[in-house]
C-alpha cells in the first residue's frame, strides 16, 4: 500500500503542471455552475418537504385547478381615520392604473359585500327568525294603529314594542358577518386608526423576482403619494405571501453575504496566526477552492437549486472541508522545520496524514450522506452537497496540494523555522493534564452526568411549534410578522383558509358532512370556525322564505317607516327587504366570496374552504389538529379529495422531522463507527476514538437540553454532522499516537493537537458566522453546531488524554 501511495505521489509531483492545469480548469467550470446554483435560491418552506409529502402532492395537483389567493397586504396606520381613507382611495387609484401584468386587483372596501347583504341578507335568516321579525313588526304596527285612534285609551300605559333585532343579527351566515366589523365600508378598524389594502398579483406571476418587483413598485407608489395626501402620523407596513417571500429571501441573501465575509476573514486570520506564511495560506485556500467549486458545481447538476437549509452550506463546507489541508500543511511544516527538503517532506506528509484525514473527512462525509437517505428535502439535499464537499475537499487536498507546494517552493523555499503554530495553547493543555489530570477526569465525568440529568429531566415539546420563531428577526420587529398581527386585528379571521378540492360535487359533500360531524363531536375544541362551500354561501330554503320577505316588505312602506323615531327607523330599514326581493343566485355573490370557490375552468361545487378558529400564526401543534381533522374527514369520506394550506404544510414538516431526524442520526453514528473500525482495524484505538466522540456529543445534547432548545427543520442536522466532524479530532490524535509510539503524547499534542485545534477553529468560524444571521433558524443552527464543535474539541484534547491515553511519562 505504501509503495502504491509513493508511486501516486511521485506521479503527481512529476506531472505537476498538468495536474495544476486540470485543477484550474475544474475550478473555472465548477465556478460557472456554482454561480448558477446560488442564483436559484428558494426560501419557501415547502422546498424542504419531500415531493411525496401530502401537502406538496396536493399543492402540485391543485395549483393548476384553483385561483391563486396570494396577496400583498398594505397596512396603513395614522391618527386621522378620514385622512387614512383618502390616502387609501388615492393609492388604490394609482395601483389600479398599473398594467394588469403587474397587479390583478386591489381590494380595500366592502361595497360589493354591503350591497349583497342589503339585497339578500335576510335570506340567510332561518324561517323561524323571519317569523319572529314579522311578529315584532306586526306588533309595532298594531300598537301604532291603536295609538293613532283618538278613542283608544291605553289603560296599562305600555310603551311601543321596540324594533330591536340584535338577537337575530348574529344569525347571519359566516361568509358575510365581516361587513359588520369595518368602519365606513373600508377594511378599517372601528377606531379608524388602521386600514388594510389587499393587492393581488396576476395569476401567472410567481417567484422572488416578481414578488420583489411588485413590493418595490407598491412602495414607490406609496412614497410618491405621501406628500400629496398627508396623513398625520402615517406608518405603512406590508404583509401577505408576497411580502413574506420577498422579506425572507432578501434576509437569506443578506445573511449569505455576511456569513461569507465573516468566514473569509475569520479563516484567513486563524490560518495566518498558525502558519505565519502567506504562501502556505495561498496553497491551503487554493486546494480548498478547487474542492468547493467542484462540489457546488455538481450541486447545480444534481439538485439545481438551494433551499433555506442548503443556502449556507458554502460557509459550512469551507469551515469543514479545509481541515484536511490544515492537517497536511501542519505536518508538512513540521517536516520542513525538521530539515527535510520539499521533495521528501511532501511524500512523508502525504503518507503520514492520509489515513487520519481520510477517516476524518469521510466520516464527516458519511454523516452528511446519512441525511441524504431521508425523504425530507431539507435534510437530503443538505446531505448530498455536504457529503460531496467533504470527499471532494479531501481529494483536492491530496491530489492538488502536493504539486502546488512543490511549485511554490521551487523559486524560494518556505522557512518555517520560527513558526510554532499553537504551541502556547498545547503547552497549556499539557501542563493542565500533567498537574490536574484528576481534576480534568472529574470534570469530564461530572459534565457527562449532568448531561444525562438534563436529558432525563427535559420537559415540553421536542419540536419547535412556532415557525415565526424561525423566521427573520426583522420580520418580528418591523417586518411581515409585525404587520401581520395588525392585519389580523383588522379582519379577525385567517385570510388564507385550508382549501379542500374533490373529484366531484358529491365527493365534496361527503367530505363536508364528515367534517361537520367531527366538528360537532369536538364541540368547543373544534379547530375550525367555518367550512364554506358553494352550497353554504347560498341560503337554504330560499323559496320558502320568499313569501315571508314579501309580506315583510309590504308591512314596511316608506310612509310607515317615516313615522318612526330616527334610531328605530335605522334598525327597521336593516330588516326591510328590497322592493324586487328575490332569492340570490350564484352570480349575485360578491367576487370575494365567489372566486375562491370557483376553479379556473369555471367549475363550481368541488371546492370547500376550511377556516381555522384561531386568528394569527398557526403553530405545529394547532396545525397538526387542523391537519388531522381535515385529512381524517377526507379519508373517512372515501379519499376522493385533496387539501392544501399552510397549516397542513407546517404539520407535514413537523412529522418529517420526527420521522427522518432520528433515522439519520442513528445511521450517521453507525456509519462513522464502521469507518473508524475499518480504518483502525483494532478495537481499543477505535473504541478510544468513539469514546471521545460520544462524550463530546453527549455534552452537546445535555447542554441543548439544559438550555431547553427545541428541534426544528434545520438544527436537527447538528447531531448527525457532529458525529462526522467531531470524530476528526479524536481520530487524528489517536492515529498520530500510534505512529509515534508510547511516550509521545506531548509531541503529538504540540503538533497534531495544535493542528486539530486549528481545524476546529475554522469549523467553528463557519458555524459561528451563522449566529449573526437575521434568520433565526440559521442563527440557532450556528449556535448549536458551534457548541457541538467546542464540546468535541474539548473531549478530544482534554477528556480523551486524561481518561484513556494514559499519563505522560516523566523524565527521571
Amino acid at each position: 500500500m505504501d509503495a502504491l501511495a509513493r508511486r501516486l505521489v511521485g506521479g503527481l509531483l512529476r506531472h505537476r503542471r498538468a495536474v495544476l492545469g486540470t485543477a484550474v480548469l475544474l475550478t473555472l467550470v465548477g465556478t460557472v455552475f456554482t454561480i448558477r446554483l446560488y442564483g436559484d435560491l428558494r426560501s419557501e418552506v415547502e422546498e424542504l418537504l419531500p415531493m411525496s409529502a401530502p401537502s406538496v402532492v396536493a399543492a402540485r395537483e391543485l395549483t393548476p385547478r384553483l385561483y391563486d389567493v396570494s396577496n400583498l397586504s398594505v397596512v396603513l396606520e395614522g391618527e386621522d381615520p378620514a385622512a387614512i381613507q383618502r390616502f387609501a382611495d388615492a393609492l388604490a387609484e394609482r395601483l389600479r392604473a398599473l398594467p394588469p401584468t403587474v397587479i390583478r386587483s386591489v381590494d380595500y372596501r366592502i361595497d360589493a359585500e354591503r350591497a349583497f347583504l342589503r339585497n339578500f341578507g335576510l335570506f340567510y335568516l332561518s324561517i323561524e327568525d323571519l317569523q319572529t321579525v314579522l311578529q315584532r313588526v306586526r306588533a309595532r304596527i298594531q300598537w301604532e294603529r291603536q295609538h293613532a285612534n283618538p278613542l283608544f285609551v291605553d289603560l296599562l300605559g305600555e310603551g311601543p314594542p321596540p324594533l330591536d333585532f340584535q338577537d337575530i343579527a348574529s344569525h347571519y351566515g359566516g361568509a358575510l358577518t365581516s361587513v359588520q366589523r369595518f368602519r365606513d365600508d373600508y377594511y378599517q378598524t372601528p377606531d379608524g386608526r388602521r386600514l388594510v389594502m389587499l393587492v393581488r398579483p396576476p395569476e401567472a406571476s410567481t417567484g422572488y423576482a416578481f414578488n420583489r418587483a411588485l413590493l418595490e413598485r407598491v412602495q414607490a407608489e406609496v412614497a410618491a403619494l405621501e406628500p400629496r395626501v398627508p396623513v398625520p402620523g402615517l406608518r405603512v407596513g406590508y404583509d401577505g405571501e408576497v411580502a413574506t417571500m420577498t422579506e425572507e429571501q432578501a434576509a437569506l441573501r443578506e445573511d449569505l453575504v455576511t456569513s461569507g465575509l465573516v468566514v473569509l476573514a475569520g479563516v484567513t486570520l486563524v490560518l495566518w496566526l498558525y502558519f505565519r506564511r502567506w504562501r502556505a495560506l495561498a496553497a491551503i485556500i487554493a486546494s480548498l477552492a478547487v474542492g468547493c467549486a467542484i462540489t457546488f458545481g455538481l450541486g447545480e447538476l444534481l439538485i439545481g437549486n438551494l433551499n433555506a437549509n442548503t443556502a449556507f452550506l458554502g460557509s459550512i463546507v469551507v469551515g469543514n472541508g479545509i481541515n484536511a489541508a490544515i492537517i497536511f500543511m501542519a505536518r508538512y511544516m513540521e517536516e520542513r522545520r525538521a530539515g527535510a527538503p520539499a521533495e521528501l517532506a511532501v511524500p512523508t506528509t502525504w503518507l503520514g496524514t492520509v489515513a487520519p484525514t481520510f477517516v476524518a473527512s469521510f466520516a464527516a462525509g458519511l454523516a452528511y450522506l446519512s441525511l441524504a437517505v431521508t425523504s425530507f428535502r431539507g435534510f437530503n439535499q443538505f446531505g448530498i452537497i455536504g457529503g460531496l464537499g467533504m470527499a471532494l475537499c479531501w481529494l483536492s487536498t491530496y491530489l492538488f496540494l502536493p504539486p502546488l507546494l512543490l511549485v511554490l517552493e521551487s523559486r524560494r523555499p518556505l522557512d518555517f523555522t520560527d513558526v510554532r503554530g499553537a504551541a502556547r495553547l498545547t503547552s497549556l493543555l499539557m501542563r493542565l493534564l500533567d498537574r490536574r489530570r484528576g481534576l480534568v477526569q472529574g470534570v469530564s465525568l461530572l459534565l457527562l452526568t449532568a448531561s444525562g440529568v438534563a436529558m432525563a429531566t427535559y420537559r415540553g415539546d421536542l419540536v419547535e411549534s412556532d415557525f415565526n420563531k424561525l423566521r427573520a428577526r426583522h420580520s418580528q420587529q418591523s417586518g411581515s410578522i409585525y404587520w401581520g398581527h395588525r392585519v389580523d386585528e383588522v379582519f379577525q379571521t385567517y385570510l388564507t383558509p385550508i382549501v379542500i378540492a374533490a373529484d366531484t360535487p358529491e365527493d365534496l359533500e361527503r367530505v363536508v358532512e364528515v367534517l361537520d360531524a367531527k366538528q360537532r363531536t369536538l364541540g368547543p375544541e373544534a379547530p375550525l370556525r367555518e367550512v364554506r362551500t358553494a352550497r353554504t354561501v347560498l341560503p337554504a330554503d330560499a323559496e320558502a322564505k320568499l313569501p315571508l320577505l314579501r309580506e315583510l316588505r309590504a308591512l314596511m312602506p316608506d310612509s310607515r317607516l317615516s313615522l318612526l323615531p330616527e334610531d328605530q327607523r335605522q334598525k327597521a330599514e336593516q330588516f326591510r327587504p328590497p322592493e324586487d326581493v328575490h332569492p340570490p343566485r350564484w352570480e349575485d355573490l360578491p367576487p370575494s366570496i365567489r372566486e375562491p370557490l370557483t376553479e379556473r375552468d369555471g367549475t363550481v361545487g368541488r371546492v370547500a374552504l376550511a377556516f381555522p378558529a384561531r386568528v394569527g400564526a398557526i403553530d405545529v401543534t394547532y396545525g397538526r389538529q387542523l391537519t388531522d381533522v381535515v385529512r381524517g374527514a377526507i379519508h373517512d369520506a372515501g379519499g376522493h379529495a385533496l387539501a392544501t394550506g399552510r397549516p397542513l404544510l407546517i404539520a407535514d414538516i413537523g412529522r418529517a422531522i420526527l420521522l427522518d431526524g432520528p433515522r439519520a442520526t442513528l445511521l450517521a453514528l453507525i456509519a462513522v463507527s464502521v469507518l473508524v473500525l475499518g480504518v483502525l482495524r483494532r478495537v481499543r484505538p477505535a473504541a478510544t476514538v468513539l469514546a471521545g466522540l460520544l462524550m463530546g456529543a453527549s455534552w452537546l445534547v445535555g447542554l441543548a437540553a439544559a438550555m431547553r432548545l427545541r428541534v426544528n427543520f434545520l438544527n436537527f442536522v447538528v447531531l448527525p454532522i457532529t458525529f462526522g466532524i467531531g470524530v476528526d479530532y479524536a481520530a487524528n490524535l489517536v492515529l498520530r499516537l500510534r505512529q509515534e509510539g508510547p511516550g509521545s503524547l506531548a509531541r503529538v499534542m504540540a503538533d497534531t493537537g495544535g493542528a486539530v485545534a486549528l481545524c476546529s477553529s475554522t469549523t467553528i468560524i463557519g458555524y459561528a458566522s451563522l449566529i449573526l444571521s437575521d434568520n433565526q433558524a440559521l442563527a440557532g443552527f450556528g449556535l448549536l453546531a458551534s457548541l457541538g464543535e467546542v464540546a468535541c474539541l474539548t473531549a478530544a484534547l482534554l477528556a480523551l488524554p486524561a481518561l484513556f491515553l494514559g499519563p505522560r511519562p516523566r523524565t527521571p
